[in-house]
């Protein structure tokens, strides 16, 4: 049998994105596609809606775990974590591309690896610190949580909340949220500007960006927090990365897909039970 790239192109599928238009994680593909053209002749998005993730039987297939992002490759392979995912598109699209028999979707394709091994190793160390410390529970047993789950998730099981991702206890609620709080601090002290790495963007802009969204319009809607990225005192560096990577067309386009959304969560008081935590808790530190 011969390999699956030795098929001609005419004879492939599309590859399968699977997305949800407010998550951070698929937003990290949903980024990386438009900064490279969209790849709509090699790429089919999908996009699901909230109850896909927890009762949706076509997510299950892909992904077990039934999260996103997930990923489907034309030679039928499925793939989830989003890690995996941009690795896959890297190699397969970026500029390391290694199918010669696939163009590229765009002659400007953008060069986010970057040249020598120190600087690519900065670059994975700040995802990493994203992935591991903020953005996953490393357990998907009920009651684990990742660390950004703070700022949204409910106390109590809610439409949006089912019973086993609820986070009861206050003191986990006030150590997640302190843990966001020193790996920003961190952050502060490490990035090199104007983006995270230097001069180029990077997989770590386009890891941190989408969560950073969250960040901004939660942290001081729920916990009272100075604007973040909006303030020059506390996360000043920061505030001038998130406000370059504004000016591009591609980032500011993620941006208005998750502010929208959560900007519309909070009329529909999807945060008011993670605020009324915060309100009877004055003796934690938030």
């Amino acid at each position: 049998m011969s390999k699956p790239y030795a098929m001609n192109i005419e004879e492939r599928r599309r590859c399968i994105f699977y997305d949800v238009k407010h998550s951070n994680n698929s937003a990290r593909i949903r980024l990386w596609l438009r900064l490279h053209g969209g790849l709509k002749e090699h790429v089919e998005t999908v996009m699901l809606g909230h109850n896909d993730l927890d009762r949706g039987e076509q997510l299950a297939k892909v992904n077990p775990l039934k999260k996103v992002p997930a990923f489907t490759t034309d030679t039928g392979l499925n793939l989830f974590e989003s890690f995996v995912i941009l690795s896959y598109l890297e190699d397969r699209f970026g500029d390391g591309n290694d199918d010669t028999s696939i163009s590229k979707a765009t002659g400007s394709t953008p060069l986010i690896t970057l040249d020598n091994a120190e600087d690519r190793a900065f670059v994975q160390l700040l995802v990493r610190i994203h992935d591991i410390y903020i953005s996953s529970p490393n357990c998907t047993q009920p009651h684990f949580s990742h660390t950004q789950g703070c700022m949204y998730l409910d106390p109590t099981p809610t439409k949006y909340t089912p019973e086993r991702r609820t986070m009861p206890d206050p003191k986990v609620r006030a150590a997640k949220l302190k843990e966001i709080h020193e790996r920003l601090g961190w952050l502060e002290e490490s990035i090199k500007l104007p983006y995270m790495a230097g001069e180029r963007i990077t997989h770590a802009d386009i890891t941190w960006f989408p969560t950073c969204i969250f960040m901004e319009v939660l942290l001081p809607y729920v916990f009272g927090w100075a604007p973040i990225f909006h303030e020059a005192k506390y996360f000043p560096r920061l505030g001038r990365w998130f406000e370059n990577c504004c000016r591009n067309e591609h980032f500011c386009s993620v941006r208005k897909d998750i502010y929208d959304v959560l900007v519309q969560q909070k009329q529909d008081g999807r945060f008011d039970g993670v605020c009324e935590v915060v309100e009877n808790n004055s003796d934690l530190k938030w």
